[in-house]
């Protein structure tokens, strides 16, 4: 390859650079923080999913309350200070609505309402169990005196047409039914605030006029919430003094994404420093070890732009993962680079081809399992492994795309790098000493009780607030209870008409709960606006139960009970109006009214919404309430302790689903690739260890596994098998432990770990608790897979890569047990060479008809041997032989080297050059090589053959000849191959092949076609012997 000048080379480079940097701000400014932890649930489970709908859709998850604390307690301090807090909020424009004045205005009109619907409201069974009793005399006298003390006090202003419409009181058997949504006992309306039944607070309640998780109303608000309180500090100094505590989502959001943004920050700057000063230690010339992280960073910011494609927003998760993915993904330059740092000249195409086989497998498994994260059911998981998948990817191809560009040639590197972290990481991976893999194994089974697949659902593990947040929460939840004691209903329908006909479906079902003591408590609009169906049969049942006789009774005792309260005879006459001709139409609900009793209209096209809150009773099933629930298709449900335990199982169930899909995944590629089971299975011993460690230590440290455990167990599973990998992959390539090579090998996979392990321990200590958990289990799952593949792996190998002897017998040519026997030589070598031993053996033509040529020999000569296969092959059918060997392709050498074992020598080097062999040999092998050489060339590697050729020597010669006008398969594939690298083919006819080897003085026999439908031709020719000269 012709190489470019500096220059030109680094300035590709720079401008590589700044395109990837232009790529990622592009990708940032498209890509928002997403910090909802309902992102975070899983969809496919139909509680879970129910529970999801309610959470985003409930106007609570937007709402915000501020609570207002007098200390000490001042009456007038309190109501001054709540009207400067609703004034301020007002004049923000943050909000769409601020206080209860919109509740307050409203309930008149409810109450009217209510009172003028009352012969649409009672079913059957509540006007033989709530009404019937209302109507004794005892209770008429009762009802009446209390609604007369009512009216006098000042809450009692406007409600005197409520007492001649319903001196029975009825409505307070509807509107009762409210009770149980106000946020604490006692606590009671007082204008546009809600004050505690001890006065000692009030509940100021306000509706963003954005999402409150959108950063900027976040922001925006806080800074609003934090001038309150320093104007109500500067007004009241104290005492008394004014503490304003605000709560709501935008809190939790703003935590969040403070806390992500900066454990993220902290995170890339600690691994990233920390990487830079293992690599300036752990490189021949420290500078060269710093460009390890440059495609770890290029790769990153890739994936970062071409996840933004495709999302508008990405999780915390999965942002936070960004530092950590830097530091495994630098693991591709580290090894790249260790190979091309070293003390001899060295080129980048050359280490890119003695690279790309160790780390392809390792990136395979690891991009694979982050890939099939998304099988997890949980979106931010999904987010987090197409991110790292992407990273690992670029990353990849980034090192062995640009650095053979940027590095062509190499000189060497004056030292050797660092002698003791090299002997340290020499120590670590040695197969010595020999109770290593029992000392993992007594370590695993002490651990393994604790593996306990119990996992603590806890979504606050998805979520980050600060101190000041939960105390805030826990004081308001304290003064004004807890929203989670409560089970939330979501009602939807297309139009009005259907949202209010599944209302009234729904009241009748809830009716049933009721009065079975499912719930305590419920409220639907349907309760005091029922539709027509339910209007109508109500209206039936009322006009059946006031009969003649309970109307005369009841117009009898409500005259006795006005008198005895001094109200006029006529007072009650539009009550016993409606006993006569009740109307005829139930009243619509009003528009004022949609907030006050749950409803949402649509947005745009989106659903009419009715929100519905109950109460469990001392009969209630949550499991069995949400089935029937779910199956009459009328509302969906939050119910908390079903929410957690069904999350519990899913995640269960998710765990082993990804663990078992990502661990097949891994064992299949790594088998596919090593195509060696024992092999794949010690490659994949370290992982099994570290997960069963992982476990045990996490509840050990009491840190069981939580949502964020989980979410990345599959990612232990992926990336704890690249250090075992590596090192399998190694022994399998170079095929000896003390293989210079795999000293570089060793030293990466310790650079490697160290670097993950440093950035996932970063992770680690996270201030927020999803990216934290998440870290901990990380970096003890990676760091039990360093230890389980420094203990494990090296001595299993050594064990299983000692030389094996066949036993001697004789051997068929061609036979079944020879071609056995020949794959034997092969055994735990790389996959793909003995897939082409296999089918080499198998179809070509050249064996048996090898064996024809060659009687007895003793010393062979195998000039371009490339594997050994033919060597091989003749050994095994003459066990006296010994072989001699050359090849310019060291990779092919040292695999044949291996073949032959001790029966022999394969050298490195091009014809017409010979392998040293201190003696004349009886037989020569110069097959498929005489296209590569030229005219020169093949002339003097014909005359260096025939000079060592001992008389009556053989020399076997395969040669493509052209014999047809359309080249041949054979033809085709030599012409590209020379091409692509850089060669020319040139193809002789069979006299010029039987020339060339006549003017060395040897005698050809009859060439012969290997097959009439091939291009493929034997040479056979034979040294004289003197007396035949």
């Amino acid at each position: 390859m012709k190489k470019s000048p500096p220059v030109l080379r680094w300035s590709v480079a720079l401008a590589v650079v700044i395109i990837v940097a232009a790529l990622f701000m592009i990708g940032k400014s498209r890509m928002g923080v997403d910090t909802d932890i309902l992102n975070a649930i899983p969809a496919g489970d139909p509680v879970l999913a129910d529970a999801r709908a309610v959470l985003k859709s409930h106007p609570m998850q937007d709402r915000i309350v501020a609570d207002l604390r007098c200390d000490p307690v001042d009456p007038r301090a309190l109501q001054e200070g709540a009207a400067l807090v609703i004034k301020k909020m007002r004049d923000s424009g943050l909000f769409r609505r601020v206080g209860l004045d919109a509740e307050m205005g409203a309930f008149p009109t409810l109450a009217d309402a209510v009172v003028e619907n009352l012969p649409f409201l009672f079913t059957e069974q509540d006007l033989q169990r709530n009404v019937a009793p209302l109507l004794e005399k005892p209770a008429v006298r009762t009802a009446i005196r209390s609604q007369a003390s009512l009216i006098q006090g000042l809450e009692g202003i406007g409600q005197t047409r409520w007492l001649a419409s319903d001196p029975l009181g009825l409505r307070f058997l509807i509107l009762g039914r409210m009770s149980h949504l106000a946020p604490a006992k006692g606590a009671r309306p007082a204008g546009d605030i809600l004050l505690a039944a001890d006065g000692t607070r009030v509940l100021i309640v306000a509706e963003p006029g954005t999402s409150a998780t959108a950063t900027d109303f976040a922001k925006r608000a806080d800074r609003l919430f934090a001038d309150i309180q320093a104007e109500l500090n500067r007004t009241w100094p104290g005492p008394p003094r004014l503490i304003l505590t605000p709560v709501g989502a935008y809190r939790a959001a703003l935590d969040n994404e403070s806390a992500a943004k900066t454990d993220t920050r902290r995170a890339m700057v600690f691994s990233t420093v920390a990487v830079a000063i293992l690599l300036l230690i752990g490189f021949p010339r420290p500078l060269l070890g710093l460009l390890a992280l440059f495609p770890a960073l290029m790769g990153t910011a890739l994936a970062y732009f071409v996840l933004s494609l495709f999302r508008s927003s990405i999780s915390v998760l999965a942002i936070g993962f960004g530092g950590a993915i830097i530091s495994f993904t630098v693991d591709y330059g580290i090894t790249y680079l260790l190979f091309l740092d070293r003390t001899r000249e060295t080129r980048g195409l050359d280490t890119t081809r003695e690279v790309w086989s160790l780390g392809l497998l390792a990136m395979m498994t690891t991009a694979v399992s982050f890939a099939f994260l998304f099988l997890s059911g949980f979106p931010a998981l999904a987010q987090l492994g197409a991110f790292a998948a992407l990273g690992v990817v670029f990353t990849f191809a980034f090192v062995h795309l640009v650095y053979p560009f940027l590095f062509p040639v190499v000189p060497p590197a004056g030292r050797e790098g660092t002698p003791w972290l090299r002997r340290f990481s020499e120590k670590l991976a040695s197969a010595d000493p020999a109770w290593k893999p029992w000392a993992a194994l007594a370590l695993c089974l002490a651990l393994l009780p604790f593996a306990r697949l119990d996992f603590q659902v806890d979504l606050k593990s998805l979520n980050t607030v600060r101190p000041e947040t939960l105390a805030a929460e826990d004081e308001v939840k304290q003064a004004w209870g807890d929203i989670l004691n409560r089970v939330y209903l979501l009602s939807e329908g297309k139009t009005y008409r259907e949202m209010r006909e599944k209302g009234d479906r729904l009241t009748a079902l809830l009716d049933e709960e009721l009065a079975r003591g499912t719930l305590s408590a419920a409220f639907v609009a349907s309760m005091a606006f029922p539709g027509p169906e339910r209007a109508a049969a109500n209206r039936l049942a009322w006009q059946a139960f006031w009969t003649t006789e309970r109307k005369e009774a009841c117009k009898h005792r409500l005259g006795e009970a006005a008198a005895a309260e001094g109200f006029r005879p006529w007072t009650f006459d539009p009550f016993l109006r409606q006993l006569e001709s009740p109307a005829g139409a139930a009243v619509e609900i009003p528009a004022s009214l949609y907030g006050m009793v749950g409803i949402a209209p649509a947005a745009g096209t989106g659903p009419w919404r009715q929100f519905v809150t109950v109460l469990p009773g001392p009969a209630y099933r949550g499991e069995d309430f949400f089935n029937r629930l779910h199956s009459s298709g009328l509302a969906r449900l939050f119910d908390p302790g079903v929410f957690t335990e069904r999350l519990g199982r899913v995640i269960l169930e998710g765990f082993l689903q990804v663990a078992l899909i990502v661990g097949l995944l891994t064992l299949l590629v790594a088998a596919l690739y090593l195509l060696d089971l024992r092999l794949t299975l010690i490659a994949l011993t370290p992982t099994a260890f570290a997960l069963i460690c992982t476990l045990g230590t996490l509840h050990l440290i009491g840190r069981p596994p939580g949502i964020p455990t989980i979410m990345v167990s599959a990612v232990i599973i992926g990336m704890g098998t690249d250090y075992a990998m590596y090192i399998v992959r190694s022994q399998q390539r170079y095929l000896d432990e003390k293989h210079p090579s795999m000293a570089l090998v060793r030293l990466s996979v310790l650079l490697s770990f160290a670097t993950t392990f440093l950035g996932f321990g970063v992770l680690a200590l996270a201030s927020h608790a999803m990216l934290s958990s998440a870290g901990i289990a990380l970096a003890l799952g990676i760091g039990y897979s360093f230890l389980g593949t420094t203990a494990i792996v090296p001595p299993l190998l050594r064990r299983l890569y000692r030389p094996i002897a066949l036993p001697e017998e004789t051997v068929e040519a061609g036979s079944k047990n020879h071609a056995r026997r020949v794959l034997a030589r092969y055994r735990r070598i790389e996959g793909y060479v003995r897939a082409f031993v296999f089918f080499k053996l198998r179809l070509d033509p050249m064996f048996p008809r090898l064996a024809s040529f060659v009687s007895g020999p003793r010393r062979i000569l195998d000039i371009g041997c490339g594997y050994g296969i033919p060597s091989s092959w003749l050994l095994e059918i003459h066990p006296d032989a010994r072989v001699f060997g050359i090849d310019p392709d060291s990779d092919r050498v040292r695999v044949a080297s291996r073949a032959i074992g001790g029966r022999g020598e394969m050298t490195v080097g091009k014809a017409p050059n010979l392998p040293s062999l201190q003696g004349p040999v009886d037989t020569a092998l110069l097959l498929d090589v005489v296209h590569m050489l030229d005219d020169g060339e093949l002339r003097l590697t014909l005359d260096r053959i025939a000079a060592v050729l001992e008389p009556g020597g053989v020399l076997v010669l395969r040669a493509i000849v052209p014999a047809f006008p359309a080249p041949s398969p054979e033809r085709r594939f030599e012409e590209r191959r020379l091409k692509r690298q850089g060669g020319q083919a040139r193809f002789r006819t069979v006299e010029e092949v039987r020339r060339s080897i006549e003017e060395t003085g040897l005698r050809v026999g009859l060439p012969e076609s290997m097959s009439p439908d091939r291009e493929v031709w034997w040479f056979i020719a034979r040294k004289p012997r003197e007396y035949e000269s």
